[in-house]
């Protein structure tokens, strides 16, 4: 699985470890010990470092200097180098002029861009309609920011897993997702953030996951960083999804102990191999509830935080969202 959100690069994708390609001058690739065995590693390719240039000499040079037939698992950095949230269209529109030279690529990271370059807010994604169809191998599509006007609905005929990072995920990204053709699927993992960035999410727009007729398949979901925390556990009580889930994720949320008891209270969760709740603003009587209920299960009820106060009022805080 896709690791969880960093504020750095990404370190392994795919199960591969990454090396960084962020040459520009192909002199310097004489020293750089560019690694000979291509398909043993995850490639992440752009611009690496804040500076004015941005990725077309590199992505250049990537093409004339490494077997990209061989790649399995290729990460998309920045593309502008000054301003590091844009030109996700033309890195987009660079791979998929170049895609036959990628027949063996099976995953696919967009924008990994560390936070010192480019907060998750300011990556400007746009819709993977065109790279899906482009990458019929494809199993693993990640991508980070924010996804901005008409999106269609997903669609693949092999994608596993799918993760879409931001610090608010738009109602209608969620309704493309559900509303697609992803037959093979059996991971996902939506960062729903914040209403303040855009996410504006509802439990309805989730229902066809929930009531599991979007994805029969799946065997991992992940509803997370979300400010509706509470109200998503509660709705996840009694979804049809659950019974046949191996893992669920709502960590990085605003999660309290109401969403905990409503989880508990509904269907059962012991079939679980793993409950991941970490970030979250549970009680220590909650958190021993959930530890004596479900004692067989892999849960993560670290990073407990405290709310915010503020003139006598508290508020409870997403992990991601700027």
């Amino acid at each position: 699985m896709i690791e969880e959100f960093r504020y750095d690069a990404l370190t392994e994708f795919h199960g591969l470890p990454v090396y960084e390609f962020g040459f520009r001058d192909p002199a310097e690739l004489e020293t750089a010990e560019v690694p000979r065995d291509v398909a043993a590693r995850a490639w992440r390719v752009g611009i690496v470092e804040y500076d004015e240039a941005d990725a077309e000499e590199v992505f250049a040079l990537f093409l004339a200097s490494v077997d990209t037939t061989r790649i399995k698992a290729l990460i998309l950095a920045a593309w502008h180098g000054e301003i590091s949230g844009e030109g996700v269209d033309r890195f987009q529109q660079a791979l998929l002029a170049a895609a036959d030279r990628f027949p063996a690529l099976e995953a696919l990271f967009i924008s990994d861009v560390p936070q010192d370059m480019a907060e998750i807010s300011w990556i400007e994604q746009e819709d993977p309609a065109e790279l899906l169809a482009a990458f019929p191998r494809l199993r693993v599509l990640g991508m980070r920011g924010w996804i901005q006007g008409p999106v269609k609905p997903f669609a693949h005929e092999r994608l596993e897993e799918l993760v879409l990072q931001s610090g608010g995920l738009p109602a209608a990204v969620v309704r493309a997702v559900c509303e697609g053709s992803l037959p093979a699927l059996t991971s996902l993992d939506l960062y729903l953030g914040t209403r303040q960035y855009g996410g504006d999410t509802g439990v309805e727009d989730l229902g066809p996951i929930l009531a599991g007729t979007a994805f029969p398949g799946l065997r991992h979901l992940g509803l997370r960083d979300a400010e509706i925390a509470d109200e998503l556990a509660a709705a996840l009580a009694h979804a049809p999804v659950v019974a046949r889930l191996e893992s669920l994720d709502l960590s990085l949320g605003a999660l309290g102990d109401g969403g905990a008891s409503a989880l508990l209270a509904g269907q059962p969760l012991n079939h679980l191999r793993r409950l991941d709740l970490h970030h979250h603003f549970l009680s220590e009587p909650m958190i021993e509830r959930l530890e004596q209920a479900l004692p067989e299960v892999d849960l993560d009820l670290s990073e407990r935080k405290q709310p915010h106060e503020w003139r006598g009022e508290q508020s409870r805080y997403i992990a991601i969202s700027e």
